[in-house]
């Protein structure tokens, strides 16, 4: 599984960038490199707000409370 270039040194972000034809390396800085390489730079963080599921009808202890048998 390939390391999270974001995580890596610049060195070995450089090295890689070479190998995959980026020119210039030494004049980029590193989230230049990860840009061109075809990456993010934030690509393991955030994810933001979702939206919870709805709950599932008679699940609710007001919905099943009164049923027969169900008395206690």
């Amino acid at each position: 599984m390939a390391r999270d270039p974001a995580q890596m040194k610049t060195g070995e972000l450089r090295k890689q960038a070479e190998r995959a034809g980026i020119r210039n390396t030494d004049q980029m800085t590193k989230t230049d490199m990860i840009n061109a390489l075809g990456g993010s730079t934030n690509r393991n963080q955030g994810g933001g707000q979702r939206q919870k599921d709805p709950a599932p009808r008679g699940v609710s202890p007001t919905d099943y409370k009164n049923l027969p048998g169900n008395q206690t």
